[in-house]
């Protein structure tokens, strides 16, 4: 299931507005500027996963309640989740036109820790260094990345992996001819909940679902 963000700025506006919040008070609480946040509401700029992120704690609700349709989340809450994954289920999200694919593969259960996902970055593209807290393991699945740790850089091949602290600045680059896809494991948590249609199935007395 692919999700694209386009309408993430009008929920922010609604949430916003029930809060009753001007866009002054969001900006004072997300330290993004009005401007920005205004062009966003309507849908004239795009949003990165951490200014996402800046805003969703700011309106004090979770990443999916931006993209996720009020039913959706009643599934979500309402549902027993199954501990398996299809791939038909799994949430892929691209937001408007921020280059990276993000493909969540995590579980849904109380308390879970990590969030495991697979980036698919483009080619020719650079991430500013950021940090986060907890702890961020990656495995190259395909292509080439740059990865860079304060200082430190590091050319991954597939097959190649890092397992550091999220705490310390760190950025992705890939080639200007091919990009790569990153199996990650971080102990933030972007989404709390993003599988609501993955229903538990029923079992026969076989063994095999129906």
């Amino acid at each position: 299931m692919m999700v694209y963000m386009d309408g993430v700025g009008e929920r922010i506006r609604a949430i916003r507005r029930r809060k009753g919040w001007t866009l002054e008070n969001l900006s004072a609480n997300c330290k993004l500027s009005i401007g920005f946040l205004s062009q966003v509401e309507r849908g004239l700029s795009s949003l990165s996963i951490v200014s996402l992120q800046a805003i969703s704690r700011a309106l004090e609700v979770s990443l999916s309640e931006l993209f996720l349709k009020e039913q959706d989340h009643q599934l979500a809450e309402n549902e027993a989740v199954s501990p398996v994954t299809k791939v038909s289920e799994q949430l892929r999200i691209q937001i408007a036109e921020y280059p990276i694919t993000y493909q969540y593969l995590s579980g849904e259960f109380p308390n879970r820790i990590a969030e495991v996902l697979i980036n698919e970055f483009p080619p020719n593209y650079r991430h500013p260094l950021a940090t986060h807290k907890g702890e961020e393991f990656g495995y190259v699945l395909e292509g080439r990345l740059m990865l860079k740790i304060v200082e430190d850089e590091y050319s991954l091949e597939p097959g190649d992996s890092y397992h550091f602290l999220a705490s310390k600045p760190h950025s992705y680059q890939t080639s200007e001819k091919k990009g790569a896809r990153v199996l990650i494991v971080t102990t933030q948590r972007l989404l709390e909940s993003h599988n609501q249609k993955r229903k538990l199935p029923n079992k026969h007395k076989n063994g095999f679902t129906n």
